[in-house]
C-alpha cells in the first residue's frame, strides 16, 4: 500500500501534542505502508529542518516541507465571516505551494492520503478537498475549541456563538468529500455528529504514545514542584494560567515553598500580571526538550477552562509517572478516575486542596502516579492506533481512486 502523508505541522522533534501526535501517526502508518510525507514548516531553523527530514527518511519514502501561510487578523477579515461561507482562518491561510507538492505527488499514484490535522478543519483539508483528492482520511479534527462557553451575554459571547456557528456550517460541507475523519475522543466525536455523511465516517482514535519515549533518568524529582506545559500561542493556556494564578495559588497552604514552572511561548501575552499573583512562577519560553521537566516535576497541573480534544500533556504526565491535578474540563475525554490516576477539581479550592494533598501525601502520590502510568500502559499505547488503523485502511483500499480535480469554492 502507499500512502501519501499531508502534516499540517512539521513532525520533528516530536515537542508539541499535535506534532507529537503526527509524529506517532507516521510512526504506526509506516508499518502498515509506504509513505511519502508533505507537511509545513513553521519557525524551524535550516539546520533543523534538515535533521527532522534525515530522521522521518527511517519510516517515510521521501519528505517534503513547505513553508506555513501565517494567518494575520484584521477587522475586515473578521467581519467578512457575515457573507463568506469560509472562516478567515482557513480562506487566509491558504497555501499554494503546498497544493502544487500534493498535486505533484498525487499525480504519481497513491492508495489513499492521511491529513494530519489536529485542530479545526483547516486550509490544508479544505485545500485536499478541492484538489478532489480521495480516498482521504482527515485525522484529529477538532471543534471543542470553538465551542461557546457558558457566560453571560457580552460582546464576546456573542463573537464566539457566530464563529462557532460559521465553523460547523463549514465543517459540514467540507467533510461531503472525506471517507474518514478522526478524532481524539467520544466527546469530540459528539459535536461532529450531526455533520458527518454517516455515523460511520467518523472513528475515536485516542492520542497515544510509545512508552519507550518515556524512560530514562532526569535527575532528582522535585516533589514540590508544579509543571504546566502549553503555549499561550493558545488562548485557552493563558487564560489556563490567569486562573491558576489570581483565584488558586493564594489558596495554597505553604506556597511559599511551592515552585511553578510554565513551558511554551508565551510572545505577545502579559506575564508581569501573572507574576505579581504567583511570585513563584517561572517561565521558561519553548523548550527543545520536554521530558527532563515532566520526569523532574512533582505535579503537572491543567487548569483549563475552555478547550477541546484531549490533552496530550496530561498523557505525557502520567507516562512520566508524574501525578496530574486538572479541572474536569482539561482532563475532558480521558478515561481518567478520579483518586485512581488523577485528581480531578473545578473550584480554587478544590484545585488548591489536590495540589496540598499530593506535596504532603507521598502514599497518595505513589498510587496517583502508578495508577497513571498503568492508564496509559493499557489505553493510550500506540498498539491501539496501529490496529485501528490497520482497521481503518482496510476498507479504504476498495474505493476507486478518483481523478485530481482542482477549484475552490
Amino acid at each position: 500500500m502507499r500512502l501519501l502523508v499531508i502534516s499540517e505541522w512539521f513532525p520533528y522533534p516530536p515537542i508539541a501534542g499535535a506534532k507529537i501526535r503526527a509524529y506517532n501517526l507516521i510512526r504506526q502508518l509506516a508499518r502498515l505502508a509506504e509513505l511519502d510525507l508533505v507537511a509545513q514548516v513553521r519557525t524551524l531553523t535550516p539546520e533543523q529542518l534538515a535533521a527532522g527530514q534525515d530522521h522521518l527518511t527511517q519510516f517515510c519514502r521521501t519528505v517534503e516541507a513547505v513553508p506555513m501561510i501565517p494567518y494575520q487578523y484584521s477587522i475586515g477579515k473578521a467581519l467578512r465571516t457575515l457573507v463568506d461561507p469560509v472562516p478567515p482562518v482557513v480562506r487566509y491561510m491558504r497555501n499554494q505551494p503546498l497544493e502544487q507538492a500534493v498535486t505533484v505527488r498525487w499525480g504519481q499514484g497513491y492508495d489513499a492520503a492521511v491529513a494530519t490535522i489536529s485542530g479545526y478543519p483547516s486550509a490544508t483539508l479544505r485545500s485536499l478537498v478541492a484538489l478532489g483528492v480521495r480516498p482521504l482520511v482527515a485525522d484529529s479534527l477538532e471543534l471543542g475549541v470553538f465551542r461557546p462557553k457558558k457566560r453571560q451575554l457580552s460582546v464576546r459571547r456573542i463573537r464566539n456563538t457566530v464563529t462557532w456557528w460559521h465553523m460547523r456550517r463549514f465543517t459540514r460541507r467540507v467533510l461531503r468529500d472525506v471517507d474518514i475523519v478522526t478524532v481524539t475522543s467520544d466527546t469530540e466525536r459528539e459535536l461532529f455528529s450531526d455533520l458527518l455523511n454517516d455515523p460511520d465516517q467518523c472513528v475515536v482514535m485516542p492520542n497515544v504514545l510509545d512508552m519507550r519515549d518515556y524512560e530514562g533518568q532526569y535527575g532528582l524529582r522535585d516533589y514540590s514542584a508544579l509543571l504546566y506545559a502549553g503555549s499561550f500561542g493558545y488562548i485557552a493556556n493563558y487564560e489556563a494560567m490567569q486562573w491558576f494564578t489570581r483565584e488558586v495559588f493564594g489558596h495554597i497552604t505553604g506556597r511559599e515553598n511551592v515552585k511553578v514552572r510554565v513551558t511554551g511561548n508565551t510572545a505577545g501575552r502579559n506575564l508581569a500580571a501573572l507574576q505579581e499573583a504567583c511570585p513563584q512562577v517561572e517561565f521558561t519560553g519553548f523548550v527543545d526538550d520536554i521530558r527532563p521537566y515532566f520526569a523532574k516535576s512533582g505535579i503537572c497541573i491543567v487548569p483549563i477552562l475552555s478547550g477541546g480534544s484531549t490533552r496530550l500533556k496530561i498523557v505525557e504526565a502520567m507516562a512520566w509517572g508524574t501525578p496530574v491535578v486538572s479541572t474536569r474540563i482539561g482532563a475532558e475525554g480521558l478515561e481518567v478516575t478520579h483518586g485512581e490516576n488523577i485528581l480531578l477539581a473545578d473550584t480554587p479550592v478544590d484545585f488548591a486542596g489536590a495540589i496540598e494533598r499530593l506535596v504532603w501525601d507521598r502514599d497518595l502520590w505513589q498510587r496517583i502516579s502508578r495508577g497513571g502510568r498503568r492508564l496509559v500502559e493499557e489505553r493510550y499505547s500506540t498498539d491501539r492506533m496501529y490496529h485501528q488503523l490497520e482497521w481503518t485502511l482496510s476498507g479504504l483500499t476498495s474505493h476507486q481512486r478518483l481523478p485530481l480535480q482542482k477549484g475552490h469554492s
